[in-house]
């Protein structure tokens, strides 16, 4: 682990001020608080019942989220996050209880990085971190809940064609599997729309 550096930073300020303009106070405070790290490709920096006391910000990447079921342990893709994203559990970094999900990284990742015991003084120093914080999990809450509408809603064909461009590019990366399942889908059929599509 390295602090985080220059380019990182600005990249990471960024993203929070499309929530809110910061003071060089606390940039300052936060900038101190970072980290910056390259994890491996295949690797799980966060696993199934482990709490997660890292917050990470991807700078370069991709790593999916896995529900694991707690009786049988089958594992299912639910979510992606590419470059310039936040990755957390719910329930997880926040309520500091264990994760019912793990993270996978199926890219090398370049990821800056915060414990939970820096965002927590952030907290008590500066008021602006709720209000970043709830605005940041407001909508990536939102984009999950439209998925999951998605999901109910649509059929599988036009599931597939409103986002044939994001799925386009997750099935150069990585497996069908992961990606039908994302879909909730068979990867069979996911395979034949996009022959036909």
């Amino acid at each position: 682990m390295n602090p985080i550096s220059d380019e990182s930073f600005h990249r990471l300020i960024q993203i929070l001020e499309t929530v809110l303009v910061l003071n060089h106070k606390f940039k300052a405070s936060l900038r101190s608080r970072l980290q910056e790290t390259t994890y491996k490709k295949g690797s799980r920096i966060l696993n199934f019942h482990e709490k997660q006391e890292i917050v990470w910000f991807m700078l370069e990447g991709l790593a999916r989220e896995i529900r694991v079921n707690a009786d049988t342990f089958e594992e299912k893709t639910i979510w992606f996050w590419s470059e310039m994203s936040f990755l957390y559990t719910t329930p997880g970094f926040f309520s500091q209880t264990p994760s019912a999900c793990t993270i996978e990284l199926l890219k090398d990742c370049k990821m800056a990085l915060m414990s939970y015991q820096d965002w927590t003084e952030m907290k008590e120093e500066f008021k602006e971190t709720d209000v970043i914080t709830e605005k940041i999990r407001g909508e990536y809450e939102k984009l999950r809940q439209e998925h999951i509408d998605d999901i109910k809603n649509l059929s599988t064909i036009d599931r597939y064609l409103k986002h044939k461009p994001v799925l386009l590019r997750l099935l150069g990366i990585t497996k069908l599997k992961y990606v039908a399942e994302y879909m909730n889908m068979s990867a069979d059929r996911l395979g034949k729309l996009r022959k036909k599509y």
